[in-house]
């Protein structure tokens, strides 16, 4: 009875009742059994079955749990060779291959034909698969019968994050199969070099598969990038109280493409292509380059031409102080990033959250392998978890999180008040001593403002400095007044833009990664790698490829529509990511921010209490570590750490 049990267990669907009775049913027998050691093999459809496998391909984690806790075997093979790490890969569910690596299983095992997991995955495209078993050390050099290695099987499949991936851990790009054939080969013939040049491009490779060198040290090249801005911006402003204006503007615009043209193809040219520029100190850079800039036209013209505005002069004074350490200090200040823990620790915490029913993507991270805290995200650029996690800022060159978020919002805040400060006193500064307007023939400052006209005879650097400005303060005053309004609903950008897309602040559910983030799309159903002595030109479509490998999307709007929405997209997307306001278009931001004023929100204290927990730090919440809300609520916490109470202690789920 117990082996029909374990292959009854093992056919289960995924449902939830099902998957929850079979689980209770599977317990209970294995109790009275009192199974330990080794489990008895079953016969079934694909082969002999041991106990232990009869739920990994179909990604029953607690299952799998249940029996390997009472001694269930993950080693021994079917009738087709697969153990058990395979039959999880074959899933596709990144969580219970987690799991499984976490216990005595060698990563590099291969079946009755010579692969090893890490080819099937591959070959499935599966992207978040190949990531978690490189990082547990599945070689990329192993070949299978027919002398494929991992590369070359995810080539067949076309899969530019895995091709990607097994580059960049060292994958030999001229490697050859029996046949002679390198992945290049194989692209070619199988009409795939375009994911292939893409992985290579987004690895930065060259098409040869060698890394793209730097040109210049590391240190040289952050030289170049600081004092890049700098010398534009002066020689910019500079040609605007020389040359007319129809002139200065080209001329403004030609330097600013140079500028980013030579940053991104020779200075970032060692970099991976994928936020290559947002993940640089070049946006950083503009900043100081504007506030040196700033400063000095206010040290030479404001403070001796305006003296009579001395109040207006301290404010600026303090402001741009405040900004400059304020910006220092958000880029030096560590964000919050979670702890990471030694291998020993990582595994205890693995058989913690599976023992409570609660390893998924949510709980934690298969990228920096750690527990993710509440209120925390996985940032990809520092490609690290950022505890009570806002936003990447490529202006501050760094995360805002638990740590920095106050320096962040202070520099926001400062560089306002700076900016509208700067143009009062170039306001004054050019009515006191600009000679009279004297309009030109044609078109001219004069017929726009009699104030630009005079500053532009007076002083056109400083009145190109006051504009410069002025155009900071249109991006820095929404996003000042978004995370004020944040900060009083005890809220960040993150959850904001989770209300909107998935109704709740924790972002999306589910049971792995995999279903949060989409990195593999179409049916996970497992299908047998095909025969590796026929002609590659002739391979069926990989798993969830569907019919055809070039699929097309049809559009209801027509040739006009896609037009307009492509240019609206390569015009406004790069436009408002640089200024800081694509969080307010992208997604469901907007729904989200509707939804945060009438939504419950479990950390919300009230405006006054969520304004001083902010500014004065809570005492007693620790964000790193912060893994549940008490089941008292998190005011009632809150009030007993006030208290001098210790708080919420978590403790492992009872048996029932």
């Amino acid at each position: 009875m117990l082996k029909t049990s374990f292959h009854f267990i093992g056919r289960l669907s995924t449902r939830t009742s099902q998957h929850v009775a079979g689980s209770w049913i599977m317990e209970r027998m294995l109790t009275l059994s009192a199974a330990s050691l080794r489990l008895p093999r079953c016969s079934g459809p694909r082969g002999e079955l041991n106990g232990g496998r009869a739920d990994p391909r179909n990604g029953h984690l607690y299952v799998m749990h249940l029996l390997l806790t009472h001694g269930a075997d993950p080693n021994i093979r079917d009738g087709q060779g697969f153990n058990t790490l395979h039959l999880v890969t074959h899933s596709s569910a990144v969580m219970p291959l987690l799991y499984m690596l976490q216990q005595p299983v060698a990563v590099d095992e291969a079946d009755s034909d010579g692969h090893t997991a890490l080819m099937w995955a591959a070959y499935q495209g599966d992207g978040l698969s190949v990531e978690l078993l490189l990082a547990h050390g599945a070689s990329v050099t192993t070949r299978d019968h027919a002398g494929l290695s991992p590369l070359h099987w995810a080539v067949v499949k076309g899969s530019v994050v895995c091709i990607k991936h097994l580059l960049l851990a060292g994958a030999d790009f001229n490697a050859r199969e029996e046949q002679g054939k390198t992945p290049r080969d194989m692209a070619d013939e199988l009409k795939a070099s375009a994911p292939l040049s893409r992985a290579l491009q987004d690895a930065n490779f060259n098409e040869y598969g060698q890394r793209v060198q730097a040109s210049f040290s590391p240190r040289v090249t952050m030289g170049i990038i600081f004092a890049f801005p700098l010398v534009v911006l002066s020689i910019s402003f500079s040609a605007f109280g020389i040359l007319e204006w129809y002139f200065a503007w080209p001329l403004f615009l030609a330097l600013f493409a140079a500028m980013q043209i030579t940053t991104v193809k020779v200075l970032l040219a060692d970099k991976p292509m994928a936020d290559r520029v947002v993940t640089s100190p070049y946006f950083a850079a503009i900043i100081s380059a504007s506030l040196v800039i700033v400063a000095y036209a206010w040290l030479t013209r404001l403070v001796i031409g305006a003296p009579g505005h001395l109040v207006s002069q301290a404010l600026f004074l303090a402001s741009l102080l405040g900004c400059v350490f304020t910006f220092v200090k958000a880029i030096r200040t560590d964000p919050g990033y979670v702890p990471r823990v030694d291998a020993e620790e990582m595994k205890e915490q693995i058989e913690e959250l599976t023992d409570q029913g609660r390893l998924n993507g949510t709980n934690w991270c298969i990228f920096c392998m750690v527990r993710k805290p509440l209120r925390s995200k996985h940032c990809r650029q520092c490609n690290r978890c950022v505890g009570r996690f806002d936003h990447h800022c490529p202006w501050i060159w760094n995360c805002v999180g638990f740590n920095n978020h106050r320096y962040f919002l202070l520099f926001v805040l400062t560089l306002i008040m700076g900016v509208i400060f700067f143009d009062r006193l170039a306001y004054f500064y050019i009515i006191e001593n600009a000679p009279p307007a004297t309009p030109g023939e044609g078109l001219t400052l004069c017929n726009i403002s009699e104030t630009m006209c005079r500053g532009a005879a007076l002083d056109g650097f400083l009145l190109a400095c006051a504009a410069w400005a002025t155009l900071q303060l249109s991006w820095t005053f929404i996003l000042g007044c978004s995370q004020l309004w944040q900060v009083a609903r005890q809220m960040s950008t993150y959850e904001v833009s989770n209300l909107g897309r998935y109704g709740y602040m924790g972002g999306r559910g589910g049971t792995s990664l995999r279903d949060q983030s989409g990195a593999v799309r179409g049916s996970t159903v497992f299908v047998p790698m095909p025969d590796t002595e026929a002609d590659f030109s002739h391979l069926p479509p990989p798993p969830g490829g569907g019919g055809h490998p070039h699929a097309h999307q049809h559009h209801r709007c027509g040739a006009l529509g896609r037009i307009c929405s492509a240019l609206g997209a390569a015009i406004t997307g790069p436009v408002f990511r640089l200024v800081g306001l694509d969080q307010f278009t992208k997604g469901r931001a907007v729904s989200g921010m509707a939804r945060a004023g009438r939504d419950q929100n479990p950390f919300d204290l009230g405006v006054v209490k969520n304004c001083s927990d902010f500014w004065c730090g809570a005492p007693g919440v620790d964000y790193m570590h912060l893994y549940e809300v008490p089941p008292e609520g998190w005011p009632a916490y809150r009030r007993k750490l006030a208290a001098g109470g210790r708080g919420y202690v978590p403790v492992a789920r009872e048996e029932v």
